[in-house]
């Protein structure tokens, strides 16, 4: 079967000014997307997207994701493409939104024989009846192309609350691949937030301490206003949890398990000797007690500073060189997601990378969103609490969900 494809690229020369800004070499990106294959098919996590049909996966080297996306998104990026230029220009190295690097449609048509045929049947039929279009944009992605290997937990956040939690099934199916989402982390941060006593500094949801939250929060009120200015809504902040601990607590408790168990020759002896072994125990750890205290007193502040060097020295080791993941290298991006795009913090005790991305916004608030509001209403949902609301109201509920769940 003969196929002709007809290439089309919308603003070349914008798209090739962002990749510019991104640090993308044109040579390379044209090679991972001109390569011969094999490509990465990807499911997407929208449901909508899964019901629209779209088509997604990733190039070769996992640097990019090509996804297709139906006609009313395409007009509402070419509509907002001059705004998401000029904030992509001030904001590249910082901003979290989604890297788009070009946005093209493809049109194929049948050439096959039996077209070119002359048949009386094909001369009946629109001329354009053989004819498929797609229009894709390709973007980076938020996770390494080697990802799958160590992120522990992957969120899918939007600050709405009706029906936005993980089924069982899937967390039992996918097990660290399952997407987690709002309620899900809402409920484990309630949680913790009663179990913690209200003195001690929080540490629940994701933590990353006050100034990189501060540095965050301010970034994603400038991404999320040039969003409502775009009228846009329905988009999700994308979360890949790395635990650091992981690899080192698995080797601890495999160590554990083949720690052999110490003789004891205690039981073979009488009890008199026995009572005269303890006593005689008990009085030498009291002189050591004794003794031992004014040492520990004197050399308290030495070992204090020293485990804080370590633990200096261990946070910039595991920053600069991304332990323990499987080997160097692992956790870099192929396109750099910005400054606030990987964050070094803790999570549930103990350290971890975060991957974060802002995903999904090109779905605009139409008036078949407002119906659609309108009737999730009279069916007894909580309008408020819902995906389907106005982009200001939803900008808005976004980042007090974000500040509520960062620490």
């Amino acid at each position: 079967k003969k196929v002709l494809a007809n290439v089309t690229a919308y603003a070349p020369e914008a798209f090739s000014d962002l990749r510019y800004r991104f640090d993308i070499n044109e040579r390379e990106f044209f090679e991972a997307l001109a390569s011969n294959g094999p490509y990465v098919s990807f499911q997407s996590n929208s449901k909508g997207a899964a019901r629209s049909g779209g088509i997604f996966f990733f190039s070769k080297n996992g640097a990019y994701m090509v996804k297709t996306i139906k006609k009313a998104e395409a007009s509402t990026f070419l509509a907002m493409l001059p705004r998401y230029y000029r904030h992509m220009r001030k904001h590249s190295k910082r901003s979290l939104l989604t890297r788009f690097c070009g946005m093209y449609k493809v049109n194929l048509r049948d050439m096959s024989e039996e077209k070119e045929s002359g048949n009386i049947l094909n001369k009946l039929l629109p001329e354009n009846s053989d004819k498929e279009e797609y229009v894709f944009v390709i973007m980076n992605s938020v996770y390494p192309a080697e990802g799958s290997q160590f992120i522990a937990e992957r969120f899918d956040l939007k600050g709405s609350t009706v029906g936005r939690e993980c089924s069982a099934e899937e967390k039992e199916k996918k097990r660290n691949d399952a997407v987690l989402k709002d309620l899900d982390l809402a409920r484990e941060v309630h949680l913790m937030k009663t179990i913690t006593p209200p003195t001690s500094t929080p540490m629940y949801g994701f933590h990353i301490g006050a100034r990189l939250k501060s540095s965050l929060l301010s970034q994603l009120r400038k991404d999320v206003k040039f969003l409502v200015n775009c009228g846009v809504m329905d988009y999700s902040l994308l979360v890949g949890v790395v635990d650091m601990d992981t690899y080192r607590c698995k080797k601890s408790l495999t160590d554990r398990k083949t720690i052999p168990k110490t003789f004891d020759n205690r039981s073979s002896l009488s009890t008199n000797e026995n009572a005269k072994i303890e006593k005689r125990n008990k009085a030498i750890r009291r002189a050591i007690s004794m003794t031992s205290f004014p040492l520990r007193t004197a050399i308290a502040p030495p070992l204090y500073m020293v485990q804080k060097l370590y633990n200096l020295a261990e946070i910039t080791l595991s920053s600069v060189l991304t332990l323990p993941l499987p080997y160097y290298g692992a956790g870099i991006c192929g396109v750099d997601g910005g400054a606030l795009s990987v964050l070094h913090g803790r999570r549930l005790g103990h350290r971890c990378v975060y991957y974060v991305g802002v995903i999904d916004f090109l779905q605009p608030w139409t008036m078949r969103k407002v119906l659609e509001r309108d009737l999730k209403g009279i069916a007894g949902y909580d309008v408020n609490a819902i995906s389907c609301v106005d982009p200001k109201e939803y900008g808005a509920r976004f980042l007090e969900y974000m500040n509520a769940h960062i620490t």
